[in-house]
């Protein structure tokens, strides 16, 4: 499997975890501060990677094909700076003292980062080789 591929299953994997934590009547702290530390961390060296696939593919494609990375890029950047633009409005501090907020907040960014996940395989699985 390539490495998008399991970039993509773990970020898939903490957004349900993420969901579930956000189920709670109330935050457990120190699983929600790992959790969205791993998070942002995986989400890094995904769009990383994808930029990577961008730059690698994009000299070999035309027309739709290579338009198509050209919108992908230009999603994970926006996806980037929404993500940012989340962490930076709910600090620790902010998701304990609005619980019901964070979560409605987690939810559309939940939703956001899986539909990007869902372009990125959509735009990049049929170019790559099992090592990429």
């Amino acid at each position: 499997m390539s490495e998008l591929h399991d970039l993509h299953a773990q970020l898939l994997q903490m957004l349900n975890e993420l969901e579930e934590l956000t189920a709670q009547p109330a935050p457990d702290e120190a699983e929600l501060a790992s959790l969205r530390y791993r998070l942002t961390r995986t989400s890094s060296a995904r769009r990383k990677h994808v930029d990577l696939i961008c730059s690698e593919l994009k000299p070999t494609l035309a027309g739709s094909d290579a338009a198509a990375l050209d919108a992908l890029h230009d999603s994970n950047t926006a996806a980037m700076t929404a993500s940012s633009e989340h962490i930076s409005t709910w600090s620790l501090r902010e998701v304990v003292k609005n619980w019901p907020g964070y979560c409605q907040a987690s939810q559309a960014l939940r939703r956001s980062m899986r539909a990007q996940i869902e372009a990125e395989k959509a735009a990049l699985y049929s170019h790559l080789q099992d090592g990429s």
